[in-house]
Protein backbone atom coordinates (compact mmCIF):
# COMPACT_ATOMS: atom_id res chain seq x y z
CA UNK A 1 0.00 0.00 0.00
CA UNK A 2 1.09 3.61 -0.66
CA UNK A 3 0.49 6.13 2.14
CA UNK A 4 -2.43 8.11 0.97
CA UNK A 5 -3.51 5.97 -1.12
CA UNK A 6 -6.07 2.77 -1.37
CA UNK A 7 -4.21 0.31 -3.87
CA UNK A 8 -0.48 -0.73 -4.57
CA UNK A 9 1.93 -0.79 -7.43
CA UNK A 10 4.45 -2.99 -8.14
CA UNK A 11 8.40 -1.37 -9.30
CA UNK A 12 10.32 -4.12 -11.44
CA UNK A 13 13.19 -4.49 -13.41
CA UNK A 14 12.16 -7.18 -15.25
CA UNK A 15 12.06 -5.97 -19.05
CA UNK A 16 9.89 -8.81 -19.74
CA UNK A 17 6.55 -7.24 -17.59
CA UNK A 18 7.04 -4.16 -20.43
CA UNK A 19 4.13 -5.05 -22.35
CA UNK A 20 1.72 -5.18 -19.21
CA UNK A 21 3.31 -1.89 -18.03
CA UNK A 22 1.22 1.45 -18.65
CA UNK A 23 4.39 3.81 -16.92
CA UNK A 24 7.53 2.80 -17.80
CA UNK A 25 10.84 4.58 -16.05
CA UNK A 26 14.14 5.30 -17.59
CA UNK A 27 17.18 5.81 -15.56
CA UNK A 28 20.39 6.95 -17.24
CA UNK A 29 19.05 5.63 -20.56
CA UNK A 30 20.66 5.31 -23.58
CA UNK A 31 18.90 6.35 -26.78
CA UNK A 32 20.11 3.45 -28.61
CA UNK A 33 18.62 0.26 -26.42
CA UNK A 34 14.88 1.48 -25.96
CA UNK A 35 11.48 -0.53 -26.37
CA UNK A 36 9.23 0.31 -30.06
CA UNK A 37 8.66 3.91 -29.88
CA UNK A 38 5.32 3.43 -31.31
CA UNK A 39 3.88 2.90 -27.84
CA UNK A 40 4.74 6.38 -27.15
CA UNK A 41 3.02 7.85 -30.25
CA UNK A 42 0.05 5.37 -30.39
CA UNK A 43 -0.51 6.22 -26.65
CA UNK A 44 -0.27 2.90 -25.36
CA UNK A 45 2.29 3.67 -22.56
CA UNK A 46 4.11 6.72 -20.46
CA UNK A 47 7.53 6.80 -20.78
CA UNK A 48 8.96 8.67 -17.72
CA UNK A 49 12.52 10.15 -17.76
CA UNK A 50 14.50 9.36 -14.42
CA UNK A 51 17.51 11.22 -13.52
CA UNK A 52 19.31 12.25 -10.31
CA UNK A 53 22.42 14.08 -12.43
CA UNK A 54 22.33 17.35 -14.59
CA UNK A 55 20.80 16.66 -17.85
CA UNK A 56 22.37 14.13 -20.02
CA UNK A 57 23.04 15.86 -23.60
CA UNK A 58 20.16 13.85 -25.11
CA UNK A 59 18.10 16.36 -22.78
CA UNK A 60 18.92 18.92 -25.29
CA UNK A 61 17.86 16.92 -28.44
CA UNK A 62 14.24 17.36 -29.05
CA UNK A 63 14.02 13.96 -31.32
CA UNK A 64 14.78 11.75 -27.95
CA UNK A 65 13.52 13.96 -25.47
CA UNK A 66 9.74 14.41 -26.84
CA UNK A 67 9.39 10.28 -26.57
CA UNK A 68 9.27 10.98 -22.81
CA UNK A 69 5.28 12.02 -21.15
CA UNK A 70 7.23 12.36 -17.35
CA UNK A 71 9.89 13.70 -15.42
CA UNK A 72 11.29 12.55 -12.68
CA UNK A 73 14.26 14.34 -11.41
CA UNK A 74 15.53 16.96 -8.74
CA UNK A 75 13.64 20.17 -10.32
CA UNK A 76 10.46 21.25 -8.73
CA UNK A 77 8.99 22.21 -11.92
CA UNK A 78 9.27 17.97 -12.67
CA UNK A 79 6.12 15.91 -12.58
CA UNK A 80 7.43 13.79 -10.16
CA UNK A 81 9.84 15.49 -7.75
CA UNK A 82 12.95 13.18 -6.33
CA UNK A 83 15.44 15.63 -4.61
CA UNK A 84 18.52 14.37 -3.11
CA UNK A 85 17.12 15.35 0.61
CA UNK A 86 14.39 13.37 2.81
CA UNK A 87 11.03 15.79 3.65
CA UNK A 88 9.38 15.22 6.66
CA UNK A 89 10.30 14.99 10.62
CA UNK A 90 9.76 11.41 11.32
CA UNK A 91 12.77 10.26 9.74
CA UNK A 92 16.09 11.43 11.75
CA UNK A 93 17.77 12.17 8.45
CA UNK A 94 15.09 14.07 7.11
CA UNK A 95 16.10 17.57 6.65
CA UNK A 96 14.18 19.56 8.59
CA UNK A 97 15.70 17.42 11.65
CA UNK A 98 19.36 17.82 10.11
CA UNK A 99 19.07 21.76 9.96
CA UNK A 100 17.55 21.89 13.51
CA UNK A 101 19.50 19.55 15.49
CA UNK A 102 22.85 21.52 17.68
CA UNK A 103 26.00 21.24 16.12
CA UNK A 104 28.08 17.62 16.41
CA UNK A 105 31.06 19.84 17.97
CA UNK A 106 30.31 22.97 19.66
CA UNK A 107 32.34 26.17 18.72
CA UNK A 108 34.51 25.98 21.63
CA UNK A 109 35.85 22.82 20.12
CA UNK A 110 36.15 24.16 16.49
CA UNK A 111 38.31 26.75 17.71
CA UNK A 112 40.36 24.37 19.54
CA UNK A 113 40.55 22.16 16.74
CA UNK A 114 42.49 25.01 14.49
CA UNK A 115 45.40 24.56 16.88
CA UNK A 116 45.03 20.79 18.24
CA UNK A 117 44.16 18.95 14.86
CA UNK A 118 41.62 16.45 15.13
CA UNK A 119 43.13 14.45 18.50
CA UNK A 120 46.37 13.34 19.49
CA UNK A 121 46.87 10.27 17.15
CA UNK A 122 46.77 13.45 14.20
CA UNK A 123 47.53 17.17 15.42
CA UNK A 124 47.77 18.76 12.46
CA UNK A 125 45.94 22.07 12.85
CA UNK A 126 42.83 22.49 10.96
CA UNK A 127 42.34 25.21 8.42
CA UNK A 128 38.23 27.07 9.02
CA UNK A 129 37.19 25.78 5.63
CA UNK A 130 36.81 22.30 4.20
CA UNK A 131 36.25 20.71 0.78
CA UNK A 132 35.47 16.97 -0.32
CA UNK A 133 35.91 16.64 -3.82
CA UNK A 134 35.80 14.00 -6.35
CA UNK A 135 35.32 15.51 -9.90
CA UNK A 136 38.35 18.14 -11.42
CA UNK A 137 36.36 18.55 -14.56
CA UNK A 138 33.30 19.98 -13.12
CA UNK A 139 31.57 22.01 -15.53
CA UNK A 140 30.64 24.48 -13.40
CA UNK A 141 34.70 25.43 -13.48
CA UNK A 142 34.43 25.15 -9.33
CA UNK A 143 38.20 24.21 -9.36
CA UNK A 144 38.93 26.97 -10.65
CA UNK A 145 37.25 28.90 -8.24
CA UNK A 146 38.14 27.24 -4.97
CA UNK A 147 41.81 27.14 -6.56
CA UNK A 148 41.57 31.40 -6.36
CA UNK A 149 39.68 30.85 -2.88
CA UNK A 150 42.51 28.85 -1.30
CA UNK A 151 45.37 31.94 -2.10
CA UNK A 152 43.23 33.86 0.54
CA UNK A 153 41.63 31.76 2.90
CA UNK A 154 43.16 28.19 3.87
CA UNK A 155 41.62 25.12 3.10
CA UNK A 156 41.89 21.48 3.86
CA UNK A 157 41.14 19.90 0.41
CA UNK A 158 40.05 15.61 0.06
CA UNK A 159 39.83 14.07 -2.87
CA UNK A 160 41.44 13.45 -5.80
CA UNK A 161 40.92 17.25 -7.20
CA UNK A 162 44.18 19.08 -5.74
CA UNK A 163 43.76 17.42 -2.66
CA UNK A 164 46.17 19.01 0.07
CA UNK A 165 45.46 16.57 3.36
CA UNK A 166 44.64 12.66 3.61
CA UNK A 167 41.93 11.18 5.01
CA UNK A 168 41.81 11.08 8.48
CA UNK A 169 41.33 7.80 10.92
CA UNK A 170 39.35 8.10 14.43
CA UNK A 171 40.54 8.19 17.60
CA UNK A 172 41.49 4.78 17.81
CA UNK A 173 43.99 4.86 14.57
CA UNK A 174 42.02 2.33 12.84
CA UNK A 175 38.77 3.44 10.70
CA UNK A 176 38.34 6.24 8.89
CA UNK A 177 36.24 9.00 9.74
CA UNK A 178 32.55 9.42 8.48
CA UNK A 179 32.39 12.51 5.71
CA UNK A 180 29.67 13.76 8.05
CA UNK A 181 32.74 13.40 10.98
CA UNK A 182 35.44 14.84 8.97
CA UNK A 183 33.19 17.67 7.68
CA UNK A 184 31.43 18.61 11.40
CA UNK A 185 35.61 19.85 12.50
CA UNK A 186 35.10 22.45 10.19
CA UNK A 187 33.36 25.83 10.74
CA UNK A 188 32.74 26.00 7.00
CA UNK A 189 32.16 23.86 4.41
CA UNK A 190 32.31 24.38 0.44
CA UNK A 191 28.96 22.48 -0.79
CA UNK A 192 30.09 23.49 -4.39
CA UNK A 193 27.81 21.74 -7.32
CA UNK A 194 29.23 20.73 -10.54
CA UNK A 195 26.84 22.43 -12.20
CA UNK A 196 24.84 25.10 -12.37
CA UNK A 197 21.41 24.33 -12.80
CA UNK A 198 18.01 25.61 -11.37
CA UNK A 199 16.90 23.17 -8.24
CA UNK A 200 20.23 21.20 -8.81
CA UNK A 201 20.95 20.80 -5.17
CA UNK A 202 22.62 17.71 -4.12
CA UNK A 203 23.93 15.83 -0.69
CA UNK A 204 27.06 18.31 -0.64
CA UNK A 205 24.56 21.02 1.31
CA UNK A 206 22.89 17.57 3.21
CA UNK A 207 26.59 16.59 4.39
CA UNK A 208 27.10 20.25 6.00
CA UNK A 209 23.88 21.01 7.55
CA UNK A 210 24.04 17.53 9.22
CA UNK A 211 27.76 18.16 10.19
CA UNK A 212 26.47 21.44 12.11
CA UNK A 213 28.72 23.58 9.75
CA UNK A 214 28.79 26.79 7.80
CA UNK A 215 27.79 25.92 4.27
CA UNK A 216 29.16 28.09 1.48
CA UNK A 217 27.46 27.00 -1.86
CA UNK A 218 27.50 27.83 -5.15
CA UNK A 219 24.68 25.52 -7.53
CA UNK A 220 21.41 27.54 -9.43
CA UNK A 221 21.35 31.12 -8.68
CA UNK A 222 17.98 30.66 -6.37
CA UNK A 223 18.51 28.46 -3.12
CA UNK A 224 15.66 29.78 -1.16
CA UNK A 225 13.88 26.56 -1.14
CA UNK A 226 16.77 24.83 0.81
CA UNK A 227 17.64 28.28 2.85
CA UNK A 228 15.92 27.48 6.75
CA UNK A 229 16.93 30.50 8.18
CA UNK A 230 18.41 33.73 6.41
CA UNK A 231 21.73 33.26 7.93
CA UNK A 232 22.18 29.45 7.33
CA UNK A 233 24.04 29.65 4.28
CA UNK A 234 26.72 31.62 2.35
CA UNK A 235 26.08 31.76 -1.71
CA UNK A 236 29.41 32.62 -3.34
CA UNK A 237 27.51 34.42 -6.08
CA UNK A 238 26.70 36.68 -3.49
CA UNK A 239 30.18 37.82 -3.42
CA UNK A 240 31.68 39.85 -5.97
CA UNK A 241 34.83 37.72 -5.71
CA UNK A 242 36.88 34.83 -4.51
CA UNK A 243 38.84 37.74 -2.25
CA UNK A 244 35.72 39.39 -1.11
CA UNK A 245 34.63 35.92 -0.16
CA UNK A 246 37.74 35.12 1.67
CA UNK A 247 37.74 37.78 3.89
CA UNK A 248 33.94 37.25 4.62
CA UNK A 249 34.87 33.67 5.96
CA UNK A 250 37.65 35.43 7.69
CA UNK A 251 35.42 38.04 9.11
CA UNK A 252 33.56 34.99 10.70
CA UNK A 253 35.92 33.04 11.91
CA UNK A 254 37.62 36.09 14.01
CA UNK A 255 34.33 36.70 15.60
CA UNK A 256 32.46 34.19 17.43
CA UNK A 257 29.04 36.22 17.60
CA UNK A 258 28.83 36.83 14.38
CA UNK A 259 29.30 32.91 13.50
CA UNK A 260 26.91 31.82 15.85
CA UNK A 261 24.17 33.95 14.09
CA UNK A 262 24.84 31.38 11.07
CA UNK A 263 23.95 28.23 13.86
CA UNK A 264 20.86 30.68 15.23
CA UNK A 265 17.99 28.36 13.68
CA UNK A 266 19.24 25.31 15.25
CA UNK A 267 18.54 23.88 18.58
CA UNK A 268 20.28 24.73 21.73
CA UNK A 269 22.40 21.96 23.41
CA UNK A 270 20.48 20.22 26.55
CA UNK A 271 20.55 17.25 28.63
CA UNK A 272 18.09 15.91 26.58
CA UNK A 273 19.02 16.13 23.22
CA UNK A 274 22.73 14.83 24.20
CA UNK A 275 24.05 12.31 26.13
CA UNK A 276 27.04 11.62 29.07
CA UNK A 277 29.70 11.81 26.38
CA UNK A 278 27.96 15.21 24.88
CA UNK A 279 27.18 13.68 21.83
CA UNK A 280 24.35 14.66 20.48
CA UNK A 281 21.32 11.92 19.79
CA UNK A 282 21.33 12.14 16.40
CA UNK A 283 18.79 8.96 15.74
CA UNK A 284 16.44 11.33 18.78
CA UNK A 285 14.86 13.80 16.94
CA UNK A 286 12.10 14.22 18.88
CA UNK A 287 14.67 15.79 21.32
CA UNK A 288 15.03 18.72 19.16
CA UNK A 289 12.79 19.87 16.61
CA UNK A 290 9.89 20.15 18.63
CA UNK A 291 9.76 24.20 17.97
CA UNK A 292 11.25 23.89 14.26
CA UNK A 293 8.30 25.55 12.56
CA UNK A 294 9.36 28.75 15.03
CA UNK A 295 13.10 28.33 14.34
CA UNK A 296 12.59 27.87 10.49
CA UNK A 297 11.24 30.05 7.12
CA UNK A 298 7.59 29.31 6.56
CA UNK A 299 8.73 28.68 3.12
CA UNK A 300 11.16 26.62 3.66
CA UNK A 301 9.05 24.24 5.94
CA UNK A 302 6.25 24.46 3.48
CA UNK A 303 8.51 22.57 1.14
CA UNK A 304 9.98 19.55 3.31
CA UNK A 305 7.74 19.63 6.35
CA UNK A 306 4.73 16.90 6.13
CA UNK A 307 2.99 15.71 9.16
CA UNK A 308 2.86 12.10 10.20
CA UNK A 309 -0.96 11.80 7.91
CA UNK A 310 0.81 12.46 5.51
CA UNK A 311 0.04 16.20 5.02
CA UNK A 312 1.51 19.52 4.93
CA UNK A 313 1.58 21.98 7.86
CA UNK A 314 -0.07 25.10 6.24
CA UNK A 315 1.94 27.90 7.58
CA UNK A 316 1.52 29.71 4.52
CA UNK A 317 -2.34 30.86 3.40
CA UNK A 318 -4.01 28.48 0.75
CA UNK A 319 -3.65 31.16 -1.65
CA UNK A 320 0.01 30.40 -1.74
CA UNK A 321 0.47 26.71 -1.11
CA UNK A 322 -2.91 25.51 -3.06
CA UNK A 323 -1.40 26.81 -6.53
CA UNK A 324 0.90 24.66 -8.13
CA UNK A 325 1.48 27.76 -10.78
CA UNK A 326 1.68 30.10 -8.38
CA UNK A 327 5.42 31.45 -7.35
CA UNK A 328 5.11 29.59 -4.67
CA UNK A 329 3.93 26.40 -5.89
CA UNK A 330 5.21 22.78 -3.39
CA UNK A 331 5.43 19.91 -4.16
CA UNK A 332 2.12 19.17 -2.13
CA UNK A 333 0.05 21.16 -4.43
CA UNK A 334 1.25 19.34 -7.32
CA UNK A 335 0.94 15.98 -5.15
CA UNK A 336 -2.63 16.23 -4.09
CA UNK A 337 -0.96 17.54 -0.44
CA UNK A 338 -0.21 13.80 0.26
CA UNK A 339 3.70 14.09 -0.37
CA UNK A 340 7.20 15.36 -0.27
CA UNK A 341 9.97 16.40 -2.23
CA UNK A 342 11.93 13.23 -1.97
CA UNK A 343 12.54 9.68 -3.49
CA UNK A 344 9.69 8.23 -1.42
CA UNK A 345 7.35 10.91 -2.26
CA UNK A 346 8.55 10.78 -6.14
CA UNK A 347 7.89 7.01 -6.15
CA UNK A 348 4.20 7.17 -4.59
CA UNK A 349 3.11 10.37 -7.02
CA UNK A 350 4.24 7.73 -9.97
CA UNK A 351 2.08 5.06 -8.38
CA UNK A 352 -1.10 7.11 -8.49
CA UNK A 353 -0.62 7.95 -12.21
CA UNK A 354 0.09 4.59 -12.78
CA UNK A 355 -2.96 3.61 -11.57
CA UNK A 356 -4.84 6.96 -13.13
CA UNK A 357 -4.03 5.58 -16.33
CA UNK A 358 -4.55 2.19 -16.31
CA UNK A 359 -8.33 3.18 -14.95
CA UNK A 360 -8.76 5.95 -17.77
CA UNK A 361 -9.07 8.55 -15.38
CA UNK A 362 -5.86 10.58 -17.28
CA UNK A 363 -5.44 9.58 -20.65
CA UNK A 364 -2.43 9.83 -22.47
CA UNK A 365 -3.71 11.29 -26.31
CA UNK A 366 -5.57 14.17 -27.06
CA UNK A 367 -4.77 17.28 -29.86
CA UNK A 368 -1.75 18.07 -28.20
CA UNK A 369 -0.32 15.05 -26.09
CA UNK A 370 2.15 16.00 -23.35
CA UNK A 371 5.61 15.08 -24.28
CA UNK A 372 8.54 16.95 -22.75
CA UNK A 373 10.61 19.81 -23.68
CA UNK A 374 14.19 20.26 -24.11
CA UNK A 375 15.60 21.42 -20.70
CA UNK A 376 16.98 24.98 -20.36
CA UNK A 377 17.64 24.95 -16.60
CA UNK A 378 21.12 25.10 -16.71
CA UNK A 379 23.52 27.13 -17.04
CA UNK A 380 26.82 25.56 -18.64
CA UNK A 381 29.12 28.89 -19.14
CA UNK A 382 29.73 29.81 -15.43
CA UNK A 383 31.77 33.35 -15.61
CA UNK A 384 35.10 32.57 -15.05
CA UNK A 385 38.62 34.52 -15.78
CA UNK A 386 40.58 32.87 -18.00
CA UNK A 387 43.90 33.85 -15.98
CA UNK A 388 42.06 31.15 -13.22
CA UNK A 389 42.53 28.32 -15.85
CA UNK A 390 45.89 29.71 -16.39
CA UNK A 391 46.45 29.30 -12.70
CA UNK A 392 45.28 25.90 -12.33
CA UNK A 393 47.22 24.53 -15.44
CA UNK A 394 50.40 26.07 -15.07
CA UNK A 395 52.40 23.90 -17.20
CA UNK A 396 49.78 22.91 -20.22
CA UNK A 397 49.58 26.78 -19.93
CA UNK A 398 52.91 27.19 -20.73
CA UNK A 399 52.90 24.32 -23.19
CA UNK A 400 50.11 25.73 -24.98
CA UNK A 401 51.60 29.29 -24.85
CA UNK A 402 54.97 27.77 -26.38
CA UNK A 403 53.31 26.37 -29.32
CA UNK A 404 51.72 29.20 -30.67
CA UNK A 405 54.53 31.27 -30.21
CA UNK A 406 56.16 28.93 -32.56
CA UNK A 407 53.56 28.76 -34.80
CA UNK A 408 53.20 31.83 -35.03
CA UNK A 409 57.19 32.44 -35.88
CA UNK A 410 56.91 29.68 -38.29
CA UNK A 411 54.16 31.38 -40.38
CA UNK A 412 54.53 34.67 -39.98
CA UNK A 413 58.34 35.79 -40.06
CA UNK A 414 60.58 35.16 -43.14
CA UNK A 415 63.21 33.05 -41.11
CA UNK A 416 60.57 30.76 -39.61
CA UNK A 417 58.43 29.79 -43.06
CA UNK A 418 62.39 29.14 -44.47
CA UNK A 419 62.57 26.94 -41.33
CA UNK A 420 59.27 25.15 -41.94
CA UNK A 421 60.03 24.78 -45.49
CA UNK A 422 63.00 23.14 -45.02
CA UNK A 423 61.49 21.09 -42.50
CA UNK A 424 58.78 19.79 -44.36
CA UNK A 425 61.40 19.44 -47.18
CA UNK A 426 63.56 16.63 -44.93
CA UNK A 427 60.48 15.04 -43.71
CA UNK A 428 59.51 14.58 -47.24
CA UNK A 429 62.88 13.01 -48.25
CA UNK A 430 62.91 11.42 -45.30
CA UNK A 431 59.48 9.48 -46.00
CA UNK A 432 60.46 8.95 -49.41
CA UNK A 433 63.95 6.41 -48.19
CA UNK A 434 62.31 4.66 -46.29
CA UNK A 435 59.66 4.02 -49.12
CA UNK A 436 62.19 2.67 -51.23
CA UNK A 437 63.93 1.01 -48.45
CA UNK A 438 60.92 -1.16 -47.41
CA UNK A 439 60.88 -1.75 -51.28
CA UNK A 440 63.99 -3.22 -51.97
CA UNK A 441 63.13 -5.91 -49.02
CA UNK A 442 60.00 -7.05 -50.50
CA UNK A 443 60.85 -7.46 -53.89
CA UNK A 444 60.19 -10.75 -54.98
CA UNK A 445 62.32 -13.36 -56.46
CA UNK A 446 61.91 -14.62 -60.19
CA UNK A 447 61.23 -18.06 -59.82
CA UNK A 448 64.02 -20.18 -62.01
Amino acid sequence: MVRGLPYSCRHTLDRTKYTDAKVVVFHDWDPRDLPPVQDVHDNKKAWVLNTAERPQPQAYQQKYISLFTYQFTYHFSSDFIGTYFTAGHQTATALINLVTRPPLHTLASKNRFRQTGFHSLDPRPLAPVAWIVSNCNAISGRHFMVNQLKRHINIDIYGHCIPNRTWPKRSDGQTDMTEEELVSHYKFYLAIENANCEDYVTEKLDRAFAAGTVPVVDGPSDYARFTPASKSLIQYDHHGSPQQLADYLHRLDQDDALYQEYMAFRAPRTTENTDEQGQVRIHNPETFNQDYRTRLLPWFVDNWDLDTTGLPNKTMSPADWLSPDGALHTSRAKYGMQWGPDGAGARCALCKAAHDLTEGVVQLGGPTPKRLAIDTTCKFHKFYYPSWIIAFYPYRSLFLAVTLLLLMWMLLTMSGRRWTRNLVMSVRAFVSRQRGYQDRQYIPLARS
